[in-house]
């Protein structure tokens, strides 16, 4: 064990990782169900560091998490109602079009209680 540490420590690991915290895991997760769970932590990848704000598109995390566009707009909004994302604005390309959304994201260790948010 000491050797995978020293290993991870000098070199740092060959795979990221992405913390979620427990409040969400124990609280979040089973309120909202799989699908939008998996969709913040999809979402809380992206953010690495201190970062907040978030950018991929509906299909790339459709392809990431192996379901249709429709189910990550559908999970998306489960993560607007509860506070958990804000969606700020699609960024516009050159000739006018849409391009991606970009989300500013709640930490998992700055969510609060979900029954404080039920309404």
């Amino acid at each position: 064990m000491e050797r995978e540490i020293e290993y991870n420590e000098r070199k740092g690991s060959r795979t990221g990782f992405t913390i979620v915290s427990d409040n969400f895991l124990d609280n979040w997760s089973g309120f909202m169900g799989v699908g939008p769970s998996v969709l913040y932590i999809m979402l809380l990848n992206y953010c690495y560091g201190k970062k907040i704000h978030a950018w991929p598109s509906i299909g790339t995390l459709a392809k990431k998490m192996g379901v249709t566009k429709n189910s990550v707009r559908k999970y998306r909004e489960v993560l607007i109602k509860y506070g958990l994302i804000e969606k700020m604005y699609k960024r516009k390309l050159t000739d006018g079009s849409y391009q991606t959304n970009v989300y500013q994201i709640v930490r998992s260790e700055d969510l609060p209680d979900p029954g404080k948010n039920c309404g």
